[in-house]
Formats: structure tokens, C-alpha cells, sequence
């Protein structure tokens, strides 16, 4: 007969096994609390271009767009591009497409609103050509929220001559 296998061994066993699983229900329960009250943003590049009734083509944008993708109220500063050599290029004019105003910063965002800004090919061809910038260059969508957080999304490869000839409608 197992003396060892006794009704205090199995009761300590058990309660160790409860012990244990209290001790991860309550490290899981902490960590969703610290992810909910985290500011979380989302960050994207992309392209949108004017489309007319006859089918001709306007010129290209980027667009710069924030998304608050947690649960907590941010207040978005800041929306533009980071050079490698991390100078940040803003938009020259605001509102340049038509029909699409860009979000007035600063800008709260809740729980999955969006603010966003755009920049012509064009006028990003120019600055990376005025700052002597030549073959292809990573740019980085990246905001600023009010308490100095900066979020970064996927960078976009650019040759500026490129979007120059791209912007100008001579390709």
C-alpha cells in the first residue's frame, strides 16, 4: 500500500494546483487592464488619386492616416513623414485635394476614429529634391500624440524622380 499517496498529500497537491491557477488568472486579468488603458495607434501610408467622369486620372496623393485603435481617448498632434536621416517632412498647403479636407490638428480620436493628412507626389518629389536627397529614400509615416508618444507604420521606398514625373502627369 502507498503510504505516501494520504488525503493531506492530494489536499496540498490540489490547492497548490489552485493556487497556481489563481496566480494566472490574476497575472492575465492585469495584463488586459494594462493593454486597455494603453494608447494604441495605427499608422498608415497610402495612395488616393482624383477620378473624373470621363475616366482621366488626377494627380497622386499620399496619404498620411492615424487610427486609434485601443480604448482610451488620444489626442493626435502630428501627422507626417520621417526621412532616415530622421528630419520630418510636412505638407506645404493644407487641404490640396479636392472634395477631401484634411483632419484640423490637434485632433482627439476615440476608440476607431481616423484623422488623416495628405501630400502630393509632387510636393514630396520637390523637398526630397530640394534637400539633395537622390535615389530611392525610406519615408516613414509617423504621429505624435499630445503626451509625446510617437507611432511609426510600414516605411514607403520613394524615388523622388519618380513621384515627381508621377505627380506631373508625364509618365
Amino acid at each position: 500500500m502507498n503510504t505516501w499517496l494520504t488525503w493531506s498529500v492530494i489536499k496540498d497537491g490540489l490547492l497548490f494546483l489552485l493556487a497556481l491557477w489563481g496566480a494566472a488568472l490574476s497575472t492575465f486579468n492585469w495584463w488586459q487592464a494594462v493593454r486597455k488603458e494603453r494608447r494604441e495607434i495605427k499608422i498608415t501610408a497610402s495612395t488616393v488619386m482624383l477620378t473624373y467622369p470621363t475616366g482621366h486620372l488626377g494627380e497622386p496623393f499620399a496619404i498620411i492616416e492615424a487610427t486609434n485603435i485601443g480604448h482610451r481617448a488620444v489626442m493626435v498632434k502630428t501627422l507626417t513623414f520621417e526621412l532616415p536621416t530622421g528630419g520630418r517632412m510636412y505638407p506645404i498647403r493644407t487641404n490640396a485635394f479636392p472634395g477631401m479636407s484634411d483632419t484640423v490638428l490637434p485632433a482627439s480620436l476615440s476608440d476607431g476614429q481616423s484623422a488623416h493628412v495628405l501630400m502630393s507626389y509632387r510636393e514630396i518629389a520637390a523637398g526630397l529634391i530640394q534637400s539633395n536627397t537622390c535615389g530611392t529614400i525610406k519615408l516613414t509615416p509617423v504621429c505624435v500624440d499630445s503626451v509625446g508618444g510617437i507611432y511609426k507604420g510600414e516605411p514607403w521606398v520613394v524615388d523622388p524622380n519618380e513621384f515627381l514625373k508621377l505627380g506631373t502627369g508625364s509618365i
